[in-house]
Protein backbone atom coordinates (compact mmCIF):
# COMPACT_ATOMS: atom_id res chain seq x y z
CA UNK A 1 0.00 0.00 0.00
CA UNK A 2 1.12 3.45 -1.20
CA UNK A 3 2.10 5.78 1.75
CA UNK A 4 -0.14 8.95 1.71
CA UNK A 5 2.30 11.46 1.18
CA UNK A 6 3.64 9.42 -2.08
CA UNK A 7 0.28 9.35 -3.48
CA UNK A 8 -0.53 13.22 -3.01
CA UNK A 9 2.84 13.83 -4.49
CA UNK A 10 2.47 11.46 -7.39
CA UNK A 11 -0.78 13.42 -8.29
CA UNK A 12 0.35 16.58 -7.77
CA UNK A 13 2.94 15.93 -10.42
CA UNK A 14 0.34 14.26 -12.93
CA UNK A 15 -0.96 18.79 -12.67
CA UNK A 16 2.49 19.32 -13.98
CA UNK A 17 2.61 19.81 -17.89
CA UNK A 18 5.39 19.16 -19.81
CA UNK A 19 6.60 19.10 -23.12
CA UNK A 20 7.38 15.74 -24.24
CA UNK A 21 10.93 15.05 -25.74
CA UNK A 22 12.44 11.97 -26.66
CA UNK A 23 16.76 11.89 -25.94
CA UNK A 24 18.51 10.16 -28.50
CA UNK A 25 22.23 9.52 -28.77
CA UNK A 26 24.55 6.75 -30.81
CA UNK A 27 27.39 4.80 -29.14
CA UNK A 28 29.38 2.68 -31.02
CA UNK A 29 27.01 2.52 -34.57
CA UNK A 30 23.76 1.77 -32.38
CA UNK A 31 21.41 4.55 -31.92
CA UNK A 32 19.64 4.62 -28.63
CA UNK A 33 16.58 6.78 -27.55
CA UNK A 34 14.25 7.25 -24.29
CA UNK A 35 11.12 9.22 -24.16
CA UNK A 36 11.20 12.46 -20.97
CA UNK A 37 9.21 14.82 -19.94
CA UNK A 38 11.99 15.78 -17.04
CA UNK A 39 14.06 18.44 -19.13
CA UNK A 40 14.70 21.80 -17.36
CA UNK A 41 16.61 24.67 -18.87
CA UNK A 42 18.85 25.61 -16.99
CA UNK A 43 21.03 28.88 -17.95
CA UNK A 44 22.53 30.89 -20.82
CA UNK A 45 26.03 31.05 -19.68
CA UNK A 46 26.83 28.72 -20.44
CA UNK A 47 23.96 27.90 -22.60
CA UNK A 48 22.90 24.75 -20.50
CA UNK A 49 19.71 22.26 -19.47
CA UNK A 50 19.30 19.49 -17.50
CA UNK A 51 17.21 16.20 -18.23
CA UNK A 52 16.52 13.35 -15.22
CA UNK A 53 16.60 9.52 -16.83
CA UNK A 54 15.92 6.69 -14.50
CA UNK A 55 18.98 4.33 -14.01
CA UNK A 56 17.34 1.14 -15.85
CA UNK A 57 16.87 2.87 -18.95
CA UNK A 58 18.38 1.48 -21.85
CA UNK A 59 19.94 4.84 -23.00
CA UNK A 60 21.56 5.76 -20.06
CA UNK A 61 24.86 3.55 -19.99
CA UNK A 62 25.60 4.57 -23.80
CA UNK A 63 24.61 8.15 -22.97
CA UNK A 64 27.32 8.09 -20.57
CA UNK A 65 29.98 6.30 -22.68
CA UNK A 66 28.68 8.63 -26.13
CA UNK A 67 28.43 11.93 -23.77
CA UNK A 68 26.93 13.86 -26.95
CA UNK A 69 23.21 13.59 -27.51
CA UNK A 70 20.32 15.34 -28.88
CA UNK A 71 17.08 16.70 -27.11
CA UNK A 72 14.18 16.40 -29.51
CA UNK A 73 11.05 18.33 -28.39
CA UNK A 74 7.99 16.41 -30.16
CA UNK A 75 5.32 18.17 -32.03
CA UNK A 76 1.86 17.68 -31.03
CA UNK A 77 1.36 15.47 -34.21
CA UNK A 78 4.12 13.03 -33.18
CA UNK A 79 2.37 11.07 -30.42
CA UNK A 80 3.43 7.45 -32.17
CA UNK A 81 6.59 8.56 -31.35
CA UNK A 82 6.57 9.29 -27.70
CA UNK A 83 4.66 6.06 -27.93
CA UNK A 84 7.72 4.11 -29.47
CA UNK A 85 10.06 5.54 -27.67
CA UNK A 86 8.41 5.11 -24.25
CA UNK A 87 9.45 0.89 -23.73
CA UNK A 88 6.41 -0.30 -26.11
CA UNK A 89 8.49 -1.09 -28.68
CA UNK A 90 12.23 -3.06 -28.60
CA UNK A 91 14.67 -0.76 -28.70
CA UNK A 92 16.08 -1.33 -32.30
CA UNK A 93 12.75 -0.65 -34.28
CA UNK A 94 12.23 2.77 -32.13
CA UNK A 95 14.25 4.81 -35.00
CA UNK A 96 12.57 2.87 -37.95
CA UNK A 97 9.13 5.74 -37.51
CA UNK A 98 10.09 9.74 -38.31
CA UNK A 99 12.43 11.40 -39.95
CA UNK A 100 15.65 10.70 -38.40
CA UNK A 101 19.07 12.04 -39.50
CA UNK A 102 22.39 12.24 -38.36
CA UNK A 103 24.64 15.16 -36.58
CA UNK A 104 28.19 14.62 -36.32
CA UNK A 105 26.97 11.26 -35.38
CA UNK A 106 23.99 12.14 -33.04
CA UNK A 107 20.40 10.92 -34.26
CA UNK A 108 18.22 13.81 -34.71
CA UNK A 109 14.42 13.90 -35.58
CA UNK A 110 14.48 16.37 -38.20
CA UNK A 111 10.87 17.90 -37.89
CA UNK A 112 10.92 17.79 -34.32
CA UNK A 113 9.30 21.08 -32.27
CA UNK A 114 13.22 21.63 -31.16
CA UNK A 115 16.27 19.94 -31.08
CA UNK A 116 19.10 20.78 -28.68
CA UNK A 117 22.37 19.14 -29.63
CA UNK A 118 24.14 18.91 -25.76
CA UNK A 119 27.10 17.17 -24.71
CA UNK A 120 27.54 16.12 -20.63
CA UNK A 121 29.03 18.47 -19.06
CA UNK A 122 27.96 16.97 -15.57
CA UNK A 123 25.75 14.21 -14.16
CA UNK A 124 24.80 13.18 -10.48
CA UNK A 125 23.26 9.88 -9.20
CA UNK A 126 20.10 11.11 -7.16
CA UNK A 127 18.41 8.02 -5.97
CA UNK A 128 16.58 5.78 -8.84
CA UNK A 129 17.68 8.33 -11.53
CA UNK A 130 20.86 10.62 -12.68
CA UNK A 131 20.46 14.30 -13.18
CA UNK A 132 22.31 15.19 -16.80
CA UNK A 133 23.42 18.53 -17.05
CA UNK A 134 24.28 19.17 -21.06
CA UNK A 135 25.86 22.27 -22.51
CA UNK A 136 24.05 23.15 -25.54
CA UNK A 137 26.81 23.23 -28.81
CA UNK A 138 23.21 23.75 -31.32
CA UNK A 139 19.61 23.87 -31.53
CA UNK A 140 17.50 24.35 -34.15
CA UNK A 141 13.56 24.82 -33.98
CA UNK A 142 10.42 24.97 -35.98
CA UNK A 143 8.26 28.22 -36.96
CA UNK A 144 5.36 26.54 -35.35
CA UNK A 145 4.59 26.16 -32.10
CA UNK A 146 2.89 23.36 -31.37
CA UNK A 147 4.76 21.43 -28.98
CA UNK A 148 3.12 17.79 -27.62
CA UNK A 149 2.37 17.76 -23.85
CA UNK A 150 2.35 15.38 -21.52
CA UNK A 151 -0.61 16.08 -18.64
CA UNK A 152 -2.69 14.19 -16.13
CA UNK A 153 -1.14 11.01 -17.75
CA UNK A 154 -2.71 11.87 -21.06
CA UNK A 155 -0.87 13.50 -24.27
CA UNK A 156 -2.26 17.17 -24.84
CA UNK A 157 -1.68 20.05 -26.87
CA UNK A 158 -1.34 23.73 -25.93
CA UNK A 159 -3.10 26.82 -27.34
CA UNK A 160 -2.77 30.28 -26.19
CA UNK A 161 -5.09 32.05 -24.01
CA UNK A 162 -7.17 34.81 -25.33
CA UNK A 163 -7.05 37.95 -22.40
CA UNK A 164 -9.77 40.41 -22.12
CA UNK A 165 -8.53 44.02 -22.14
CA UNK A 166 -11.68 43.74 -19.09
CA UNK A 167 -10.63 44.94 -15.56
Amino acid sequence: MRDQNEENFRQSMRRLAATVCVISCQNEGIRHGITVTSVTSLCFSPLSILVCINQKASVLAPLHKEKRYCINLLQASQVEISRRFSGGVPAGERFLDGNWELEGGIPYLADAQANLFCEIDRAYSYSTHDIIIGRVSNSRFAAEVSPLIYQDGLYAIGAPIPLSNAA
